[in-house]
């Protein structure tokens, strides 16, 4: 809540201080702050990249432009996207190498250093109109990024310098062993189930407590179609007392999605799982869960339930979202599943084929693929 009252006074403090520097032509002045805002946004992203690089983390995905998906492009280890509207763009991190805490300050510090260095060149603009609501806005944005923050949607350079370096217990033994947790999603990706549950079996003996460690177990059983064994591991995680309001949002939301795979495959009543998934999710959001995540299991709910269009829709949108290839493969096999529902096959072999491309391991799309089959 401070938070957001924070960023909507900085926003209100730029908007009429650009106003009010710029009266006689305001309209100019505002198109600039508009471009100082996307400006400063990119270079957060640029310097968190080129920091990355510098310190020997691993760029796991890059989203470039906002809207629907045009084009992307799949390795075993990153994801990059093109978007409609080539404007702004989004990159993961994770821990590639030992000393994940160290490097991932340091590239905060780099990416803070850098945005400052943006924000301060546009204020060589300033003798116009244009450049001084430009240079303003890159001003308020980079001060916000100073901010440390840590939701399930963001986090802000501040929070990677001021925050990170204190972190103790479970949340930096997670970050710790990010490097072979990685290593098993890694393989979960690629459709090598051995080699992932290999390594949850490495790690788990060694990190029982880790929430990481739980997830790997998770997705792997998902992969096995072992969804209720799946539920009762994520249940188990809604009890513990040592999960931050960040982890919790992320372990409903997950239970939830588990809980609709479960129902869709015949294993999990559906009055019950649609219940729980419906009330995990309500509880993801007050935690602070963004809604537009949950868009893809919304999308199976529906789909469930019978109402086919509703299911096309939130797939849709979540494939138009998609963080990784599985995860876009996954939404593309709700649409076609609605489709044949529909008594559309054609539709359905369309979507199933990329769906192949990007995971064909996977086994909502192996099996949907042998049903048109046979159809």
């Amino acid at each position: 809540m401070t938070v957001t009252v924070v960023r909507w006074s900085v926003t209100a403090l730029v908007v009429a201080g650009t106003i009010a520097w710029t009266l006689s032509e305001f309209y100019l002045g505002l198109a600039g702050a508009l471009i100082g805002l996307f400006v400063e946004l990119a270079a957060v992203q640029a310097g968190l990249a080129l920091g990355a690089v510098l310190f020997g983390l691993r760029i796991t995905q890059v989203i470039i432009g906002v809207g629907s998906e045009v084009k992307s492009w799949t390795w075993p280890h990153r994801r990059v996207v093109l978007r409609a509207i080539p404007v702004l763009g989004t990159i993961a991190i994770s821990g590639l190498k030992p000393g994940v805490r160290r490097r991932t300050v340091l590239n905060g510090v780099f990416a803070i250093v850098f945005c400052g260095a943006v924000a301060a060149v546009t204020w060589l603009a300033t003798g116009s109109s244009f450049g001084k609501g430009m240079a303003l806005a890159a001003t308020g944005c980079f001060l916000l990024q100073l901010v440390p923050v840590e939701k399930a949607g963001h986090t802000s350079l501040g929070w990677y310098v001021f925050s990170l370096p204190k972190m103790t217990g479970r949340p930096l033994g997670e970050l710790e062993a990010r490097p072979r947790v990685l290593a098993g999603m890694d393989a979960y990706h690629r459709g090598d189930l051995d080699e992932a549950e290999r390594l949850y079996a490495e790690l788990v003996t060694d990190h029982p407590e880790l929430l990481t460690v739980v997830g790997l177990k998770v997705v792997t059983s998902c992969a096995r179609e072992r969804y209720l064994e799946a539920l009762q591991t994520v249940i188990g995680l809604t009890s513990r007392d040592d999960l931050s309001t960040r982890d919790l949002a992320f372990v409903m939301a997950t239970t939830a999605g588990v809980a609709v795979l479960a129902v869709e495959s015949g294993q999990f009543p559906a009055e019950v799982g649609l219940e729980t998934a419906r009330s995990m999710f309500g509880n993801a959001y007050e935690a602070g869960y963004p809604k537009p995540r949950a868009n893809g299991t919304l999308a199976i709910m529906a789909l469930v339930e019978g109402d086919t269009a509703k299911a096309r829709q939130l797939a849709g949108y979540s494939a138009e979202t998609s963080e990784t290839a599985v995860g876009r493969a996954d939404d593309l096999i709700t649409i076609a599943r609605a489709w044949m529902a529909d008594g559309d096959n054609a539709k359905a072999r369309e979507l199933v084929a990329e769906a192949h491309e990007l995971a064909g391991w996977s086994p909502r799309v192996a099996a949907t693929r042998a049903r048109l089959e046979i159809s």
